[in-house]
């Protein structure tokens, strides 16, 4: 993966590469706050300064314990100029926090911008981004640079139901389980910061708190919620039977022990876990959940990706039309990154006979 940026025109920016500090960069971006972009961060970090959004700074102090002196709060939309570098922060679909960063160059006007999205979902409202506009536009200028997350960029994981029609099952799945039995817990599985729609959205169907433990709770308490949002969580576990947990935790054999921990209050557990890898090309259904049941565990598998499905990455490269594009997930400088670009490049026609020989 891409880390460095740098030309003769600048020293160069470090975008979320902490393992790969050096000397001669002292400008260092984080595009959001999960541990395989913040890798090598430390409180004793000292090479320079940090630049994130308000969200990512704030964990990033107090979950890590940079000093507030090396951090560098970044506004969306608002252009900051580094290093002789204007660079803009844009909305990444991703977890709370997270961004795509926008690098341009005003003092050399034949100079590509370069997009590097960080981790993202391709949504359409992306299209009406003026960052996005401003350089996609005008076709005298350069084409940009696009430093893409490929995380799902295969034939298996072509597409993804909406964030919104994932949402809804799960506002239907809780209606539903609630009126089956009344001593049931529900468990919604989380990153250390992600997926948090999942389990307000379940909060908001049943009319009932949500509890939130200790670690969470200070992951929540950076991200910036509504006030009916804010109110809909509880930091006592005897107060609701919705239960934020560890994605780990809503594994069969987790559920069970918890289930054994809290069996003088509940008799079922259902553990909702969100993630696109439940979702696959050989797996799909119309539905936006799968359910499975062992006696009185039951676990629902959401296919609620914070990434973009292959489709959408294509559509999103359609809409940039980059003049290059470097993969920054899964690239082994070979064969897997030759693949992968033919699948983001291909036409209609030829992207529709690799799905029919897949």
């Amino acid at each position: 993966a891409i880390k460095r940026l740098a030309s003769k025109a600048f020293r160069g920016v470090n975008v979320d590469g902490f393992a790969f500090q050096s000397p001669d960069v002292r400008c260092y971006v984080l595009t959001h706050f999960h541990a395989d972009h913040h890798r090598g961060l430390t409180r004793t970090f000292d090479r320079g300064v940090v630049y994130g959004t308000r969200t990512t700074m704030e964990l990033v102090r107090t979950k890590i314990g940079v000093p507030r002196e090396r951090l560098r709060v970044v506004e969306f939309g608002v252009v900051v100029r580094v290093d002789g570098v204007d660079v803009t922060f844009l909305r990444a679909n991703h977890c709370p926090g997270a961004a795509m960063i926008c690098f341009e160059f005003p003092h050399r006007r034949d100079a590509s911008p370069v997009l590097h999205t960080g981790d993202f979902r391709f949504h359409d409202g992306m299209r009406n981004d003026p960052t996005l506009l401003r350089i996609t536009s005008d076709p005298s200028a350069p084409r940009p640079i696009l430093i893409l997350d490929t995380t799902y960029c295969s034939l298996e994981h072509d597409d993804f139901p909406t964030q919104e029609r994932v949402l809804k099952a799960v506002r239907d799945a809780v209606v539903h389980e609630d009126l089956l039995s009344t001593r049931k817990l529900f468990l919604f599985g989380t990153y250390t910061i992600g997926k948090e729609k999942v389990f307000l959205e379940a909060a908001k169907a049943l009319n009932r708190k949500v509890y939130i433990g200790k670690a969470k709770r200070s992951v929540m308490d950076a991200i910036a919620l509504d006030p009916e949002e804010r109110s809909a969580m509880t930091h006592d576990d005897s107060k609701t039977n919705l239960h934020v947990v560890p994605m780990g935790s809503t594994s069969f054999m987790k559920m069970a022990s918890i289930l054994k921990y809290y069996k003088s209050r509940f008799d079922t557990v259902i553990a909702f876990r969100p993630t696109g890898w439940t979702f696959s090309a050989q797996k799909k259904t119309a539905r936006a959940t799968s359910r499975r049941q062992r006696g009185r565990l039951i676990q629902y598998g959401l296919p609620y990706s914070e990434h973009s499905s292959l489709n959408e990455l294509r559509e999103f490269v359609r809409f940039m039309n980059p003049k290059f594009i470097f993969p920054h997930v899964n690239n082994d400088a070979g064969e897997n990154a030759k693949r992968m670009l033919t699948l983001l490049r291909a036409s209609e026609d030829e992207y529709a006979e690799m799905r029919r020989g897949r």
